[in-house]
């Protein structure tokens, strides 16, 4: 049953039509043989030898070899019956073979002939669900070109229809942006305004600033002002495309570098080591961001493994101790501005993921429960060599 639901329809018709063929074949075949023997059979006297055979005691000369000849031939057309029917019946059974065959071939390539449309259609359904655009040959007759031209009505509703949605979400991912970074713009400048309120107000009744206090006002500000900055600066590296610059790579010098730039407040193992061509700018950029990530989600610890896999590409596989990230949140963790950390600003995976994708590799991350986070990056062979 299994075999017979996954044969074509083409096949499953042949072969209804060829046990038809034999079901029918067989039993016209035996009748018309069996009439044929009859037949034959009725056309012969049996009495007929009896009655030569009589006439032949009374017979002289001619007439009695005449009767004898006569005898011979009935024998010999008794005999031939057999031999007639059974060369009839290897004739029968050739021409039954061969008109089998040819209306076999010849079902198969009508059959062929109408089911290719549908073919073709199923096709085209399959890569317009895709989100493909397909052009759709509408000239087939009948039935089949109401659905033809049906299929080419719905692809043309489903690109409006994506268009519409795409637009939409645009519109909204760009409200969504502007939203989250009017609260994120307004949350430095909330202190920044108390503070200089504060002086404002002193300087209106006449009291004094004293160094003292005019420094740590200035230095909040300062603090404060370096937040924005660095807001907008990680909103200008996820909104644009940055300048690729490809030279050699040392992979283990390049993440030492970056973990001593995090001084003692994370701890970093490294194994391993790999060349590769990339920009080590954008690279710097892309373990900064992972490490500054790791350090806000509570990890203390990072331990970094650089070596290749079966297709010869380099991948860099980063473990750290933090408390992980529940499952629900995985598929959210790459798109921009969702963060589930108090002070997140939803920025970091983003722009790593762009960077990954800008330099062609690619990056995986799992968070096995209780094992904190382990990213993978890969970097494609063509661009790479191991050391």
């Amino acid at each position: 049953m299994r075999l017979w639901r996954r044969l074509e329809l083409e096949w499953k018709v042949l072969l209804l039509a060829a046990v038809l063929f034999v079901a029918f074949a067989w039993p016209v075949q035996h009748f018309f043989i069996s009439r044929l023997s009859a037949t034959l059979i009725q056309s012969i006297d049996p009495n007929l030898e009896a009655t030569l055979r009589f006439a032949l005691h009374g017979a002289t000369g001619r007439q009695r070899d005449a009767l004898r000849e006569h005898i011979e031939r009935y024998r010999q057309t008794r005999v031939l019956i057999p031999i007639v029917v059974k060369e009839q019946q290897r004739l029968l059974i050739a021409l039954s073979i061969g008109l089998f065959a040819f209306f076999l071939l010849l079902a198969l390539w009508v059959l062929k002939r109408l089911t290719r449309p549908l073919k073709n259609l199923a096709g085209a359904v399959d890569r317009i669900g895709k989100g493909e655009t397909v052009r759709i040959a509408n000239v087939s007759g009948g039935a089949l070109g109401i659905v033809e031209q049906a299929v080419v009505n719905l692809q043309d509703e489903l690109v409006t229809l994506r268009e519409k949605a795409r637009v939409q979400g645009m519109e909204s991912a760009w409200k969504d942006i502007a939203r989250v970074m009017a609260h994120e713009i307004k949350n430095p400048l909330t202190p920044i305004r108390l503070t200089l309120d504060r002086i404002e107000e002193r300087a209106g009744c006449g009291q004094s600033v004293s160094n003292e206090e005019l420094i740590k006002s200035l230095s909040r500000i300062n603090t404060q002002v370096d937040i924005l900055e660095r807001l907008v600066d990680q909103f200008r590296s996820f909104s644009r495309e940055p300048e690729v610059r490809i030279a050699a790579v040392d992979c283990a010098a390049l993440v030492r570098s970056v973990a001593d730039s995090m001084g003692r407040s994370i701890t970093t193992e490294i194994k391993g080591a790999a060349t590769i061509q990339s920009d080590p700018y954008l690279l710097q950029q892309l373990f900064l961001n992972l490490w500054k990530n790791s350090l806000e989600a509570g990890a203390d610890r990072v331990r970094v493994v650089i070596g290749t896999d079966d297709t010869a590409a380099v991948t860099i596989t980063m473990f750290d101790n933090g408390p992980g990230i529940p499952p629900e949140h995985l598929e959210r963790i790459w798109l921009p501005y969702v963060t589930f950390k108090k002070k997140g600003s939803g920025l970091g995976l983003a722009v790593v993921k762009q960077l990954v994708e800008t330099l062609r590799g690619s990056i995986a991350l799992v968070s096995p429960p209780g094992q904190g986070v382990r990213i993978t990056l890969s970097f494609p062979p063509e661009l790479t060599r191991e050391t």
